[in-house]
């Protein structure tokens, strides 16, 4: 993670190492040099009850690695499982997409995956709800 730069606001909070800290009264920027520090903004931490798809699983088993609530070496090998298996869904929309993620997280880059991951999550978000409308046109066409 040499050379992450965080934006950080006035009293925001951060984990470090899981470790929680808070930004002070000044809005500051912070340079990790560190390769191994584990950063998560709490602005970017996802909530359990919010983990209802796929990509929102690896997101999330992601974030608790870095908070030190899961240990890499007992998870990685699982997400790296299911980014695969995501493989299949995103290699229409683009074939890059999953090999870049799993490349950021073979390199211990999980600050990176994570925002990678945003983006994958607002494809899949929209992969979904094609879906739901089509499963519900489907439903009235058959009731018609």
């Amino acid at each position: 993670m040499s050379g992450l730069v965080l934006k950080l606001a006035a009293g925001e909070r951060f984990v470090v190492n899981g470790a929680l800290l808070e930004n002070g009264d000044k809005p500051s920027t912070i340079r990790v040099v560190d390769d191994d520090a584990r950063i998560l903004r709490c602005r970017d931490a996802m909530k359990p009850d919010e983990v209802d798809s796929p990509a929102k699983r690896v997101y999330y088993a992601i974030q608790l690695i870095i908070t030190g609530d899961l240990k890499e070496d007992d998870v990685l090998p699982a997400i790296l499982e299911e980014c695969t298996r995501l493989e299949d869904v995103f290699e229409t929309i683009d074939r890059k997409l999953m090999n870049v993620l799993k490349s950021m997280l073979g390199r211990g880059n999980f600050y990176s995956a994570l925002c990678h991951l945003r983006g994958i999550i607002a494809i899949e978000a929209e992969l979904l709800k094609v879906a739901h409308t089509k499963a519900s046109y489907t439903a009235e066409a058959r009731v018609a």
